[in-house]
This record gives C-alpha cells, sequence and structure tokens, in this order.
C-alpha cells in the first residue's frame, strides 16, 4: 500500500511523510530513487488526452482545491510582497534566523546561495534568500533549472519557482526543454504551474497533457493542482474557451 506524500509518517514522528521518511530511502549520491518515483520514471503520458478545451464546463468539472501546496504557491506568486511582510511582521516578535539572515545577506557567492535552497534554511529567511539569489540571476537560474530534473526536496522547488517568476525573464522554453525530464511529480506540478504564468500558448498542450495524466496516475495526492491552476492562468492571460 502506497503512503500518501501529506499523510503521517508511519515511522511515528508526528511529521508528515514527505517531510520525514520519504527522503530517506533516496540515495543522494547517485540519485537514486525510491520504488514510487521509479514508477513515475517509466510512466508518462502516452494517452492521447486530445485538444484543450479551457471552457466553462472544463472548470466547472475539474474544479481548484481550497487547500494544497500548489494553491498556497499560486497566492504567493500572484501576491509576491505577502512573504516579505509575513516574514518582517514575524521576526518583530521572534529572534529565531537572525543569525542566517545576516550571514544571507554578507553572502556574495552565488554558489553558497544555492547550497541554502534546502529544508535547513528557516522559513522566515526565504525571502530574504530569494532576493539575494535574485541579484545572481543570470547565473543562478540556469543552474536552478537544471537541478530542477533531479530535484527531490520540496523546500528547493517551492524556492525556485518563485525566484524564476520574480525574476521576470522568460525562462519559459528552458523549462518546457526540461519538462519530460523531471524525475519527481511534486517538482513536475509546480513547474506546470509556473508555465502557466509565463509560457506562450504552445505551453498549453503539454500542460493539459500533465494535468490528465498527473490526475490519473496519483489519484491520493494533488500533484494535479499545479497543472490545472496553470489551465486557469493560461484561460485568463489569452481569453480562451
Amino acid at each position: 500500500m502506497k503512503i500518501g506524500r501529506n499523510e503521517p509518517c508511519p515511522c511515528g514522528s508526528g511529521k508528515k511523510y514527505k517531510n520525514c521518511c520519504l527522503n530517506r530511502k533516496v540515495e543522494i549520491s547517485d540519485l537514486s530513487f525510491d520504488s514510487e518515483n521509479k514508477d513515475f520514471l517509466l510512466k508518462r503520458p502516452t494517452k492521447d488526452y486530445g485538444s484543450p478545451k479551457l471552457s466553462k464546463d472544463f472548470f466547472d468539472k475539474n474544479q481548484v482545491k481550497e487547500i494544497s501546496a500548489a494553491r498556497l504557491l499560486y497566492s504567493n506568486l500572484l501576491n509576491p510582497g505577502i512573504e516579505e511582510l509575513a516574514s518582517k511582521t514575524t521576526r518583530q516578535f521572534v529572534i529565531r534566523g537572525r543569525k542566517e539572515a545576516k550571514r544571507i545577506s554578507r553572502e556574495t557567492n552565488p554558489e553558497n546561495l544555492l547550497k541554502m535552497m534546502d529544508p535547513r534554511t528557516d522559513t522566515i529567511n526565504h525571502w530574504l534568500l530569494k532576493k539575494k539569489i535574485l541579484k545572481f540571476a543570470n547565473f543562478a537560474i540556469p543552474r536552478i533549472i537544471e537541478k530542477l530534473k533531479d530535484n527531490i526536496d520540496d523546500t528547493f522547488v517551492e524556492l525556485a519557482i518563485g525566484i524564476i517568476y520574480e525574476s521576470k525573464i522568460d525562462y519559459s522554453s528552458q523549462l518546457l526543454e526540461i519538462l519530460d525530464s523531471i524525475k519527481e511529480p511534486y517538482t513536475l506540478s509546480l513547474a506546470c504551474l509556473l508555465l502557466g504564468f509565463i509560457a506562450p500558448k504552445e505551453a498549453i498542450q503539454p500542460v493539459w497533457n500533465y494535468y490528465h495524466f498527473l490526475k490519473e496516475e496519483y489519484p491520493r495526492e494533488t500533484y494535479e493542482q499545479g497543472p490545472l491552476l496553470a489551465l486557469y492562468e493560461f484561460k485568463e492571460r489569452f481569453g480562451l474557451n
């Protein structure tokens, strides 16, 4: 029986499975994946899902869920200033992460900043880390996109999507080039979400295909919400039916 990424970890830690024992199955040295992800590597959209029809009827039948990781990131992309405001407000009442914030502010090596895109970096400093990495956008973002192919870390992909979007540089062609090479379904879901904000009409078909694919292959998860929200953005941007 498969364990959902957002279900309690069976080890009894009280954490979600994705934040506990899921990643312990992964050997980082050779980028080998657990059995669930190996299944994912072998399965790509092979069906013909037809031409995209972004009609009212489609969205009525395929509604966006109120609670999902993709929905939260979607809201942050729509309102990029909220994260910074929340962090600055929180810092008035807590002292954690202050030394780390100083280290981020003083860091001048983009390679070291990229290494901080992991769960060890305090969430209160995520906005600061993104802001600092954006100063090295031309160096950092191509490396971030390349790493998305083998990424297995939720924190990395969430930061990556925010950095790419906030750069205001069109990296949609590079993202489309790696889309079929992404090995982790959550990373694929959020990459599709980002394409909905920045990509041309040509990206609608692959995002449409991955929506149906993720919905079929992972019925217990919410991975399909990333491409679904992207399709909604495509409709809003291009006025499609």
